[in-house]
């Protein structure tokens, strides 16, 4: 333990001369530390060993090597993560990475600041994205120092603050039933039975696609969704409104008949259907509708189980959400809401009219005329004149008098 600095080899003399900055050495855990102070001044080297000497004693000290993390190295771990976890949403992992890849590769996680990450959030709100974008990207990146953080030795010391932006775009679409019909019309035939259980239940997308038969009970009405499917995690229980079910029931005759052996809800040509978007996009464009989103019909049936009087945590168990807040962002009012809270107010008001309009039919026009007069003459009888204050007199003196006069007293 204590301060040395390296020796190199003079060519000139053969002897060797040390040269470079100090370096020192210490022990933690009986494991010795060999670190460059990175300077050549022995007082200053000299402060810097009592420094770390002073973190191993209080358990704070970290090895050199956390110092040379890179953002390389950070990515290395979220994507362990994700395959260890088996998260579904790798995918969009990567497209995050991408992002963030552009603007702190080969940067040291040390020099990933708060002043480097805004710089990032005006670079890409330059490019055109959108703040709830931009937010999941930091998100990803926070989650990459986390789990950096978390591990044994650590290899990085802090997370950087990451500020979250306010989001304005929060979807706020909806189908009606006849925008629902229009478009799954223009649907091709594989693309007909997704939609319609989204519509119907409200299951996420990557729920529906995932569906086998083994899953549906046709002659209870149900079907079931593993943890493994969904998004919480938890297993969910769905029975079938009539219509829904005759549409399956005649789905999976017609496949049975062209792909014996199909074991897929949502199938395209016998094997699993892997996503609709294109050929929603195409749909809608078809129909006039676009812009309308697939998870749109995810928010729909949520506010038709809403307003058809289903409580609403039955609703929430359902469609799967987990959390109160996002269930009444779903549950979204519209212009015909509006319209028709406004239609109502009005009928309120009559009805406050036809009360007003009786109490006055009542109060003028029931009592007659003699009457009025009997009210008006009994009121006038029982009228008080003011009371006239006299002014004071001797009154005592007089009362006197007047006992002694009675008294017969002279």
């Amino acid at each position: 333990m204590g301060l040395y600095r390296r020796k190199i080899k003079d060519p000139a003399s053969g002897l060797r001369i040390a040269r470079g900055p100090w370096w020192m050495k210490y022990y933690r855990d009986r494991r010795p530390f060999y670190e460059s102070t990175g300077t050549t001044d022995k007082r200053e080297a000299q402060r810097r060993l009592n420094e770390r000497l002073g973190q191993v004693a209080t358990g704070i000290h970290h090895s050199p090597h956390v110092d040379r993390t890179t953002f390389e190295e950070l990515v290395v771990g979220i994507r362990q993560d994700y395959a260890i976890n088996k998260r579904r949403s790798a995918q969009r992992l990567n497209e995050y990475i991408q992002h963030l890849t552009r603007h702190f590769q080969r940067l040291r996680a040390s020099g990933i600041t708060t002043d480097r990450v805004q710089k990032y959030i005006i670079e890409r709100q330059r490019e055109g994205a959108m703040n709830g974008t931009i937010n999941r990207e930091l998100g990803a990146l926070k989650r990459m120092f986390k789990l950096a953080l978390q591990q044994t030795p650590p290899k990085v010391t802090r997370i950087p603050h990451v500020p979250k932006l306010e989001e304005h775009n929060v979807r706020s679409g909806f189908a009606s039933y006849e925008d629902f019909l229009a478009v799954r019309g223009a649907l091709p035939d594989h693309g007909k039975v997704a939609i319609s259980i989204a519509f119907w239940l409200g299951l996420r997308s990557g729920e529906v696609l995932s569906l086998k038969w083994s899953q549906v009970d046709l002659a209870s009405a149900k079907l079931s969704l593993t943890p493994i499917q969904t998004k919480t995690e938890v297993s969910r229980v769905a029975y079938l409104p009539p219509d829904l079910l005759v549409l399956l029931k005649e789905a999976k005759k017609r496949i049975e008949a062209e792909y014996p052996g199909c074991i897929w809800v949502c199938q395209w040509r016998g094997e699993r259907l892997v996503s609709i978007h294109r050929s929603w996009k195409t749909a809608c464009r078809r129909v006039g509708l676009e812009g309308l989103l697939v998870h749109d019909l995810r928010r729909t049936a949520v506010r038709n189980m809403v307003r058809a009087g289903i409580p609403e945590k039955v609703a929430m168990a359902i469609s799967g959400h987990k959390t109160r807040s996002v269930f009444d962002r779903y549950n979204i009012v519209n212009e015909a809401d509006l319209e028709m809270a406004a239609g109502r107010l009005q009928e309120y008001i009559n009805r406050e009219k036809v009360t007003l309009s009786v109490t006055l039919a009542e109060l003028t026009g029931g009592a007659s005329k003699a009457s009025i007069e009997e009210v008006t003459e009994m009121s006038e009888e029982k009228l008080v004149p003011p009371i006239r204050i006299e002014r004071t007199t001797n009154g005592l003196g007089n009362r006197c008098s007047i006992q002694l006069s009675y008294g017969g007293v002279v």
